[in-house]
Order: C-alpha cells, then structure tokens, then sequence
C-alpha cells in the first residue's frame, strides 16, 4: 500500500468492503481469508495472493 501511496480507507471504498477489513488486512489480523475481498484487494493492488498472505506453521509463530 506505501508503495502504491494508497490509504486504507481509500483501498476498502476501491475495494468495497468495510475499512475495518482492510485494517485487519493491514494489521496482520485476519482470523479468517475471505478469497473474494482477497481476489478484489489482488486486483485494485495489481499483485497476486503470495504477495499479501504467508503461511508460517505453528511451531515458528510461537517462537
């Protein structure tokens, strides 16, 4: 988003959902992958799902 020089809220109003979800999105806090606001956050961003999402297993993220 800093490289895009997007805010958040303009993202959700590009992206039409709430800023809330973006915030979660932008925070790192998504209990749970919505692939229909990830595939229209994709798209307005002009990258792919690896460029916003990663997997870390479990052992790691409690390191």
């Amino acid at each position: 988003m800093d490289k895009k020089h997007i805010t958040r809220y303009a993202l959700a109003r590009a992206v039409n959902t709430r800023f809330e979800v973006i915030d979660k999105w932008y925070r790192g806090h998504v209990e749970k992958i919505d692939a229909d606001v990830l595939a229209r956050i994709c798209f307005v961003m002009g990258c792919t799902p690896g460029d916003i999402i990663r997997y870390i297993p479990a052992e790691e993220s409690n390191t």
